[in-house]
Order: structure tokens, then sequence, then C-alpha cells
């Protein structure tokens, strides 16, 4: 009916939809609201927030399902600056057997990432193209691994490469599906970056034990060099300090439940 409903005279008056659904959906309205109102202190309250150790990516399986990495990489070339581009395709074929082998573990299968994207330019990435500083790039809604060539040694390359595919290792456990607008902040990135940085040690740990060292102290001394990062990037990564603690919790540890920043406590993310 269009207008408001209208009442037969032989029939008793009795309340009408309108009186007896009012109340439960104002209820309905109120709690919706304040749950949005509340965001995180909500989340916080109900222990679903980041940091907390009852969080869904804090409690993933993969911490107790899945054993040590086997980070072994045979099949790379004995000199790996000489062709960094052969190297990184090498060490893309090692972490799809580690990953797919570590996840088979928690019953979860592997799916490899749809293309794994060596670019000379940004602008030939898959995503990012606007973005004017990337070393690489996971492009979620593709599934694409990018990796910035550039003429310098090929173990930072072969650091974001195993960092972007910890992204990729992000999504198709779960981990990271827990992103609705009140938790997709800075808080939430910086955990997300810092255990990709604590999984790439965890794959490379065997391989490079003495780079990745040196790349992680590089990393700490990043901390309090003025001006060498921007805010925003501090903000959405984390701070050296922090980046180069979960590397080694990563590369002492092994295993998946070592990088697990989600239940950390706030100053360890910070």
């Amino acid at each position: 009916m269009n207008g408001a409903r209208d009442w037969e005279a032989r029939e008793p008056r009795r309340p009408g939809v309108i009186r007896r659904v009012l109340p439960t959906a104002l209820a309905f309205v109120i709690i919706i609201g304040g749950m949005a109102y509340l965001g995180g202190d909500l989340q916080e309250l109900l222990g679903t927030a980041p940091g907390s150790p009852r969080s869904a990516a804090a409690t993933n399986r993969v911490y107790e399902e899945t054993g040590p990495v086997d980070a072994r990489c045979d099949t790379l070339p004995e000199d790996v600056n000489a062709d960094p581009a052969t190297s990184l395709r090498a060490l893309s074929k090692c972490l799809d057997r580690m990953w797919a082998a570590t996840l088979a573990q928690a019953d979860l299968d592997y799916e490899r990432p749809r293309e794994v994207r060596l670019v000379a330019g940004r602008d030939k990435a898959a995503c990012g193209m606007e973005d004017y500083d990337w070393s690489g790039i996971y492009c979620l809604q593709e599934r694409v691994v990018n990796v910035l060539i550039e003429d310098w040694q090929a173990f930072p390359m072969m650091f974001t490469l195993a960092h972007e595919y910890a992204h990729h290792i992000q999504e198709i456990s779960g981990i990271a599906d827990q992103r609705g607008s009140e938790v997709f902040d800075d808080a939430w990135s910086r955990r997300l970056e810092l255990q990709a940085d604590c999984l790439a040690a965890v794959t490379l740990r065997t391989s490079w034990p003495n780079p990745l060292e040196n790349f992680r102290r590089m990393a700490r001394s990043r901390s309090g060099a003025a001006g060498e990062l921007e805010d925003g990037y501090l903000q959405s990564h984390g701070s050296g300090a922090s980046s180069a603690a979960w590397m080694l919790r990563g590369g002492r540890a092994g295993t998946m439940a070592s990088c697990n920043t989600w239940g950390a406590p706030a100053d360890q993310v910070s």
C-alpha cells in the first residue's frame, strides 16, 4: 500500500506493524551506530582489534599448524650479483616451493602469484604506477608481485621479492582478511608490513644468513636518521628498529609463529 495502513471498522484496533517493529529497529540502529562510532575501542573490548591475542589475524591456524620453513634454495647461481634478474627468478621458484610445503602443513592450498613482474620502472608495474617511491609492490586485486630492478647488488632486491611474496602469503592464508574500515589504518598497516619483513627473513635465513644480517643492521641504523625516511613511511611500515627486531625473530626461529605481529604489544610494532 502506498499510504498509511487503514483499519477495518469491525476489527478491534491492534498495534500496527510499525509500532511492533520500531523498538527493535531503533535498538539495532543504536547498536550499529555505536559500533561505527567506537570503532577500535569496541574491537578492543571484544578482543578483535590488532594487538589482541584473540584477534582473527593473531589466531590464524598457520601459527600453530606449521613448523620451520624449509628455506633452502639450491638452484640459485653461484654469483647472484652477476645477473640479478636470473637470481630473482630462481628465488621466486624457491619461494613457491617453500610456501607450498609450509601451508600444506595447515591443509591450505598454495596459489602462486599470477605473475612475478621484474620492472625497470614503476610505470611498468601492475599497480602503484602513481606511487613515486617503492622498490617492490604487491597488487592485491591482480595477485601480482612487482620488484623494481635497479643497478645495485642483488640481495636488497631479493629481500624485496621475499617481502612481497610474504604479502601474498598473508592474503591466501587469510591473515589479512580482516580489514574493515575501522581497522585499516596505519597501525594495521605497520603490523602487516613488519610481519612481511619477518617472513622475508624466515625464507632467506638459510641461503643468505650473512647478507640478511647486514641488511637487518642497516635497517636498525635507519632509526633516528633524520630525513632518511618520511613520516608517512614510518607510520605505515614501522621504524627501522622494529623492522630489524622482527627480522631477527624470523631469521632465528624460521617459523610463521615467530612473525605474529598481530598479537604483539603496540611498542613492538611502532
